[in-house]
C-alpha cells in the first residue's frame, strides 16, 4: 500500500465512524470490493478508488456528509445512474462517493404540469409513472437506467429539445457548509410553497447550477417539466439525399411551429438499429455500416427526418400535409412507416418506443455492444455552418477506420443545430483510442475557430473552460464563495484544484 493510500485511510477513518453514528452504519461503506466497484463510470476516464461510499436516503444524510467532508477537506463526488459518458461520476482518489440510488421518490402534479423527483429516479421508472397518469417527460437517447435529473442538469438532447431544452423548474441544493435552499418558487417563505416556477424577481441560480457538474452544490431534488400525452401523436418521416436539404426542411417546419421535436438521422445510424437483439452473444451487424458513409446504398435515404407532432387529430392531418409540401420544396419525399419497417426494421421498432411510447429504446445499449465501445463528438452551431461542417466531420471520423454515425436536431426553434457523431473502436486498442481523442480535440478547435461552433458538454478537459478568459475568472470567484475548500467534485478538473 502506498504512503498516499495509508494517509488517506488514516484521514478517512474518523469520518467513517462519525457518519456511521449520525446517518447509520448501513448507509456508509468502506469494504474494499465495494470501493473498487465505484472507481469508474461508463466513460473511459482513469480508474480512481474512493475511500468511502455513502448511500444517502434523504437530504439530511447528504447535509451531514457534506459538512463532515468540508471540515476535513475531503473531496465529494455524486453519482445518480452511473452511466455518465464524460467521466463526471469518477470519484477523486481517497474521497467520498455519494450514490443516490436510494433517493428515488417521485411526486407528480398533473394540474400544473411538473414532477418533483430525487436524483436516484431513473428514466424507466419515471416514464412508466408518468404514462399511468397520461403524461410524458423529456426523453434523451440515453438508456433507461440513466437518471432524469442527472441528464437534465447536463443540458439534455432528446425528445423535446426543439422547444423545451431545459426541463428544470426548481432545484433543492445543499452546500458544503450545510446551507440548504431552493432556486425557484419553493423557496418563498410559506408552508404552502410549491415548486411550479423557475424565475422570480431575482437571479436564476438554477441556471448557474446547470452544467456545473456537481462542482457548485449537491442537488438533492428537483421540480421538472412534464407534458400531457395528447389525443393524437404522429411521427412524420421525410427522406432526403443530402444533409443540407434536411437542415433547410427542419428549419422551415420548426419555425412554423409544426413539430414538437425533430431529429435528422444519418443512414448508417438508423441502420445500426437493425443489429440483432435476440442474442447479444451472436450479434448480426449490417454490412452497410462499413460502407462509405457519404454514399447511401440504393434504397436507403441518406437522411431521414423524424418529426414528432402531437395535438388534436384535425391539427395532425394538416401538419402532415404541410410537411409533405415543404419536403418537396427542398427535394425530399414522404417516407411511409411501412417503408421504414422494410428498409430499417430496427429503427421502426426503436422510434416507436422513443416517440410514441415516450421512453428510451431498449436497443440503444445492445447496439453499442455489437459495434464496440463508442466515443461521441458533439458540436453546436448556426444551421448554415452545421451544414458545412457535416461532410468535413464525416470524412474526419471515417479516416479513423470505424463506422460513422450521426444524428442532428434543432435547438430553440432552429436558432442553432446540434450535431452528434459516433465512432466505434475496440476497447483494448489503446492506439486507436488515443487517435480518436486527438482527432476529436483537433476537430473541436477547427470548428470553434472557423465556424464559431461550441462544444456541447464538458469532457474532463480543463483547457476547455480556461479559454473563456474573464468568464472563467467570474466562475472561479463563485466557486470560491460557495465551496472554498474545493471539495465538490474537484476530480473533473472544471476548476483548478488539487488534481
Amino acid at each position: 500500500m502506498s504512503t498516499r493510500q495509508i494517509e488517506a485511510e488514516e484521514h478517512i477513518s474518523p469520518i467513517y465512524r462519525e457518519l456511521c453514528q449520525k446517518i447509520g452504519t448501513e448507509k456508509v461503506k468502506d469494504d474494499e470490493a465495494i470501493l473498487v466497484s465505484y472507481g469508474f463510470d461508463a466513460s473511459v476516464a482513469a480508474f480512481r478508488k474512493p475511500s468511502l461510499v455513502v448511500l444517502p436516503e434523504n437530504r439530511g444524510d447528504v447535509r451531514e456528509v457534506l459538512m463532515a467532508a468540508n471540515r476535513e477537506k475531503i473531496p465529494v463526488t455524486v453519482m445518480a445512474g452511473g452511466v455518465n459518458l464524460g467521466g463526471m461520476c469518477v470519484p477523486s482518489e481517497g474521497g467520498i462517493l455519494l450514490d443516490f440510488r436510494n433517493m428515488n421518490r417521485i411526486e407528480i402534479n398533473t394540474d400544473s404540469g411538473y414532477a418533483v423527483i430525487e436524483p436516484g429516479v431513473i428514466f424507466d421508472r419515471f416514464t412508466a409513472a408518468l404514462r399511468k397518469v397520461g403524461f410524458r417527460c423529456h426523453v434523451p437517447t440515453a438508456p433507461g437506467g440513466a437518471t432524469p435529473l442527472g441528464n437534465y442538469l447536463l443540458q439534455p438532447s432528446g425528445s423535446l429539445a426543439n422547444r423545451h431544452l431545459d426541463s428544470i423548474i426548481d432545484l433543492e441544493v445543499v452546500l458544503p457548509d450545510g446551507l440548504v435552499f431552493h432556486t425557484g418558487s419553493a423557496e418563498y417563505p410559506s408552508e404552502n410553497a410549491k415548486p411550479y416556477r423557475r424565475y422570480g424577481p431575482f437571479p436564476d441560480v438554477a441556471g448557474l447550477l446547470t452544467c456545473a457538474y456537481g462542482t457548485l452544490g449537491v442537488i438533492t431534488g428537483a421540480s421538472v417539466r412534464i407534458y400531457p400525452i395528447n389525443e393524437s401523436t404522429r411521427v412524420n418521416l421525410t427522406a432526403f439525399d443530402d444533409y443540407a436539404s434536411s437542415v433547410k426542411f427542419v428549419q422551415d417546419i420548426v419555425r412554423a411551429n409544426i413539430p414538437e421535436h425533430c431529429i435528422i438521422w444519418n443512414w448508417q445510424f438508423y441502420k445500426s438499429y437493425d443489429i440483432s437483439l435476440e442474442d447479444i452473444r451472436n450479434l448480426s451487424i449490417p454490412s452497410e455500416l462499413y460502407d462509405d458513409p457519404m454514399k447511401a446504398p440504393k434504397g436507403l435515404p441518406y437522411n431521414i427526418v423524424a418529426a414528432f407532432m402531437s395535438g388534436y387529430t384535425e391539427m395532425m392531418d394538416v401538419a402532415e400535409a404541410t410537411c409533405a409540401r415543404v419536403a418537396g420544396k427542398y427535394g425530399g419525399r414522404v417516407l411511409l412507416w411501412e417503408e421504414l419497417e422494410r428498409i430499417a426494421p430496427g429503427a421502426a421498432q426503436c422510434w416507436k418506443e422513443f416517440y410514441i411510447e415516450h421512453h428510451q429504446p431498449k436497443t440503444v445499449t445492445y447496439r453499442k455492444y455489437g459495434l464496440g465501445r463508442y466515443a461521441a463528438w458533439i458540436a453546436v452551431a448556426e444551421p448554415k455552418d452545421i451544414a458545412e461542417i457535416e461532410p468535413w466531420a464525416v470524412q474526419k471520423v471515417r479516416d479513423l477506420g470505424t463506422p460513422v454515425m450521426y444524428y442532428s436536431m434543432p435547438f430553440d426553434f432552429g436558432r442553432c443545430m446540434f450535431f452528434r457523431m459516433f465512432s466505434f473502436y475496440d476497447l483494448h486498442n489503446q492506439e486507436l483510442l488515443d487517435e480518436v481523442r486527438t482527432t476529436y480535440t483537433e476537430m473541436y478547435h477547427t470548428v470553434m475557430k472557423k465556424y464559431g461552433a461550441t462544444p456541447y458538454r464538458y469532457r474532463r478537459d480543463p483547457t476547455m473552460i480556461r479559454q473563456l478568459g474573464s468568464y472563467y475568472q467570474f466562475l472561479k470567484r463563485i466557486k470560491k464563495a460557495v465551496d472554498p475548500n474545493n471539495i465538490l467534485n474537484p476530480g473533473v478538473g472544471l476548476f483548478e484544484g488539487r488534481e
